[in-house]
């Protein structure tokens, strides 16, 4: 069974012009997980993952304000 595109998956490639492409060492999913629920949130694989993606995206975000200078 196919996921329905939502709106916020239709805009993405408009959103990603501005986000920077910084490499990043990425945490293993199953890390992540493993943190998450260490903390007390109640969250299953793919929420991890969406939680990590958008945690990646702050901090590219914050890299390039305090780093760069355009």
């Amino acid at each position: 069974m196919k996921k329905a595109k939502s709106k916020n998956e239709s805009q993405q490639p408009e959103i990603k012009k501005y986000i920077p492409t910084i490499p990043l060492k990425k945490i293993p999913p199953e890390t992540a997980l493993q943190i998450l629920r260490k903390a007390g949130h109640d969250v299953n694989e793919e929420q991890s993952e969406e939680i990590m993606e958008f945690l990646y995206i702050i901090v590219k975000l914050t890299l390039k304000e305090f780093f760069t200078s355009d």
